[in-house]
């Protein structure tokens, strides 16, 4: 008996597994920086907005100082500023809305307790008695402190 001649070829390895589809570890990583990046993106565009309305609060105020200094009217000055403050104040508690008197100080007070607040109780005189006076550079440094304190608008966590 021959032997048949058999040439025998060497081992031949497969190709190196290609870059596409990527391996599911992969996929996670995508899936998990575009969850970051749209988690960013949504934070940021959320901060900005925050930022125009805190901007556009104390425009509004500043507006209201520059009318009265055109046009002198105390009692109208006296009611822009008391309706923004309330505006703003009511985001922290619906109540203060109909508070007056020494309540709607301590509310003023509790929001922002480091700002001297009297100048701004002084407002209501002014609401109910248009012949009263009214210091409006301490009430426009006054309200402008307080409003950059009580426009952040802190999460109260409920029991």
């Amino acid at each position: 008996m021959t032997q048949p001649n058999l040439q025998l070829r060497d081992i031949h390895l497969p190709p190196p597994p290609g870059w596409w589809p990527l391996a599911p570890g992969w996929w996670i990583l995508i899936a998990a920086c575009l969850l970051l990046m749209g988690a960013a993106a949504w934070w940021w565009r959320r901060r900005m907005l925050e930022r125009r309305r805190h901007a556009a609060v104390l425009a509004e105020l500043d507006r209201a100082r520059d009318r009265y200094g055109n046009d002198g009217d105390l009692p109208a000055y006296a009611r822009e500023v008391s309706q923004l403050l309330r505006r703003v104040a009511r985001r922290h508690d619906a109540g203060v809305v109909v508070q007056q008197g020494n309540a709607w100080s301590a509310s003023l007070q509790a929001l922002a307790p480091k700002v001297d607040v009297m100048p701004l109780a002084s407002l209501e005189t002014v609401l109910y008695r248009p012949s009263a006076t009214l210091d409006v550079d301490a009430v426009h440094r006054s309200a402008d402190a307080w409003l950059r304190v009580a426009l952040p608008v802190r999460r109260r966590h409920r029991a």
